[in-house]
Order: structure tokens, then sequence, then C-alpha cells
């Protein structure tokens, strides 16, 4: 996103295999211990360090005047597709590939359940993005006008 909108930035690596994460001067950015996490070195007010994507986000689009409305229904267009996708698909992907791949211990019914679920939201995925070009995106047809193309991602579940 921050090439995206045009913003400079410095890459600064956590290596997770290291435990990096962990180390105090990065838990003093994400206390959650978790990436991705920014500092904006020219915030109002000084050094502003937040974590978590939709955090992220929100504020870079907000930052910028860019991506998202400041305010009305555009916004929370826009902002309840970002919900779904920290509260949805987002984690049941994280748990399927748990399950599914790294769990040395294979939990069948997890993974049916984590696969299901994860299918489903790809589904819901799938369907808005035949009408719009972006999730955040305005419909670029009605429901019941003819099926105009639309982008050409579909869902492999």
């Amino acid at each position: 996103m921050l090439e995206e909108i045009g913003l400079a930035y410095e890459v600064k690596p956590v290596n997770i295999g290291k435990d990096e994460q962990f180390a105090p001067d990065f838990l003093a950015i994400s206390p959650n211990n978790k990436i991705p996490a920014i500092v904006d070195h020219d915030a109002p007010g000084g050094p502003l360090a937040i974590f978590e994507s939709a955090a992220i986000l929100t504020y870079l689009a907000d930052k910028s005047g860019q991506l998202l409305a400041p305010s009305g229904p555009q916004r929370w267009k826009a902002l309840k597709w970002l919900a779904w996708q920290v509260g949805g698909l987002g984690p049941m992907l994280g748990q399927l590939n748990f399950f599914a791949k790294r769990s040395p211990d294979k939990a069948p019914l997890a993974i049916e359940r984590f696969t299901d679920e994860s299918k489903r939201l790809l589904k819901v995925m799938a369907g808005r993005l035949d009408s719009v070009p972006y999730l955040r995106a305005m419909p670029t047809r009605s429901p019941t006008s003819p099926a105009t193309p639309g982008p050409r991602w579909r869902s492999r579940c």
C-alpha cells in the first residue's frame, strides 16, 4: 500500500525464525509481537507506532487521503470489507494453514472445518468481485442488469 499511495518508507525486516518479534524494541512497536507494524516518524506529535493490518491500512489511507473516503457511506462500505477480511478470511486461512500444513499432528475435523469455512469465505469474495474491481469499490452494475464483464478473478473452490 505504501507504494500505491506514494509514501516513502524503509523496510526493517523482523526475522520471526529467530524470534526477533519478541525483542523489546519490536514489542515497543507491536506489543502483540506480530507483523506487520509500522512507525510513522512524521506523525504530528512525534513518532507513532501502529500495529495490526487493519489499523495500518486505515491509518495510511487517512494520512494520504487515498483509497478510503474521509467519511460517509463510501468509507463504511470499504471498512466493512476490511473488517470482513481481518475477522473472517485472514483468520480462517491462517487456521487452515496451521492445521493442514504446519501441525505435526493432523486433526481431520479441524482441517475439514477450516477448509469448508475458507471455501465459503472465498465464495463470498468471488461474489463481490463479480460486480466490482476491488472489494471496497462500488458495484459497476446492478444485480439485475445483464452480466457485464467484471474482474477475471474466480475462486478455485
